[in-house]
């Protein structure tokens, strides 16, 4: 029986070439661009979701107000993770990433001499709140010494071909490091950089790390399992109100203060656009779903256009209904053939979408400055639900034009008394009123 449906929903494919061809072409160009918009939502809720652990980290951020109004500073003073490490038993481990310009800075090693701009600072107990994916070296005693340094895996290739750079020294502005490890690099990580170098190695003034006014530094806290957040925020900003005050005393004028927040790591791409002193990756989470919404209406016009065209060309089958009919089909094969021709067809519209949009994903990457794979589409929830999107249009498409021709009488529809220019079903009414939404979508 399947057999049979099979072989006359691709005969009546082949017979009506030119309207299945513009019904595929319209879902499949529909299709097409909602894949590469969701690839593009996908990748941008990836960030940081790679870091295990990750749901413990937070960046702690400010609420700084001045005589000129309050802003989002990322930025927070070197104070604030020595406060929190030594008077909050919640919080395991702190760890700071000094905020500098960008520069080009001078590396020389194994007979290269190479500018290299992308690079951070941070405490040795940043590899311990981010442990990132090593392939040379052990991250735990990476940044202990002050002229330590990591460096990225396309920065080794650049110095060192494939070699193991670990125990070599490579010169940074004539100062010498010695590299202690060779980390993986993903794009999927809010700070983007190829090297990174204790903070020890920076000559700061004396005594400027016990600063609370100093907005010079990312800072992480990594916390203990079990930590009520929201309670740890508040006692941590009343903690923080009180130390101000009293550092603020004897400064005439002073009138700024920080009132700290903890930040999801894995809200840090796309929830801080309107951060100042940001060094991180950021996003915009009104673009993303923005996009989203774009997809749903695109999405929205392909299928309403397919179940039009599939609707309209359904009333010119009346006569084979009725030899069917006459011949001994039941409604409910009837019913079962239609919607499963609008299902195959959906299908066809399916795999060629998917064959496309891996084409354009080279040219995507290209235009966002992204790295996205394909790999979203072996997820088996990916796939099921896009199967089961397209068992949904095929049903919708199939279902009404089914359900009206099921019921034609054999006999009317033999003597011709029905034709596709009337309006059993109010079906023109349907198809209007379908083109008046797509309409309204565009």
């Amino acid at each position: 029986m399947l057999k049979n449906y099979l072989i006359t929903a691709l005969r009546n494919i082949s017979r009506h070439s030119i309207f299945s061809m513009i019904n595929i072409a319209g879902l499949t160009l529909g299709l097409t661009a909602c894949m590469l918009i969701g690839l593009y939502v996908w990748d941008e809720h990836q960030f940081d979701k790679f870091i295990p652990n990750g749901d413990s980290v937070y960046r702690i951020y400010s609420g700084y107000t001045n005589s000129e109004g309050t802003q989002q500073l990322a930025a927070t003073p070197p104070a604030m993770a020595t406060a929190l490490q030594q008077n909050f038993p919640e919080v395991d481990i702190t760890t700071r990433v000094l905020t500098r310009p960008t520069y080009k800075t001078l590396f020389e090693a194994n007979k290269k001499r190479l500018y290299e701009e992308s690079g951070c600072y941070a405490d040795s107990t940043f590899l311990r709140v981010f442990p990132l994916k090593f392939i040379y070296g052990f991250p735990v005693v990476a940044l202990d010494d002050v002229n330590d340094v990591v460096i990225s895996n396309s920065m080794a290739v650049r110095f060192f071909g494939n070699q193991n750079p670990v125990g070599r020294q490579i010169l940074k502005d004539k100062t010498p490091y010695i590299i202690k490890g060779v980390f993986e690099k993903n794009s999927a990580f809010h700070l983007q950089f190829d090297y990174l170098i204790s903070l020890s190695a920076v000559p700061l003034p004396p005594g400027i790390m016990q600063s609370w006014d100093w907005h010079q530094f990312i800072t992480y806290a990594k916390l203990k399992p079990n930590t009520g957040v929201k309670s740890l925020e508040a006692r941590f900003q009343q903690y923080v109100g009180q130390k101000e005050t009293v550092s603020a005393n004897g400064k005439n004028g002073v009138n700024a203060k920080d009132k700290p927040f903890f930040q999801p790591l894995t809200d840090i791409h796309l929830y801080s656009s309107d951060f100042k002193l940001d060094i991180a990756q950021r996003g915009n989470i009104l673009y993303v779903n923005a996009l989203i919404i774009i997809a749903v209406f695109i999405l929205s016009i392909a299928c309403f256009n397919f179940i039009n065209l599939a609707t309209a060309k359904s009333l010119q089958r009346a006569k084979e209904v009725g030899v069917r009919k006459a011949v001994g089909a039941a409604k409910s094969q009837l019913i079962f053939q239609f919607i499963g021709e609008t299902i195959l067809l959906a299908f066809i519209s399916a795999i060629i979408s998917v064959i496309i949009a891996a084409l354009l994903v080279p040219w995507m990457n290209d235009f966002t400055n992204k790295n996205i794979s394909m790999s979203f589409f072996t997820n088996p929830v990916a796939i099921i639900l896009f199967i089961a999107l397209m068992v949904a249009v095929g049903i919708l498409a199939g279902f009404y034009p089914a359900i009206v021709l099921s019921k034609f009488n054999p006999v009317k529809v033999l003597k011709g008394a029905v034709s596709g220019h009337e309006e059993p079903g109010k079906i023109p009414w349907l198809r209007h009123g379908l083109v008046i939404i797509q309409f309204a979508l565009s």
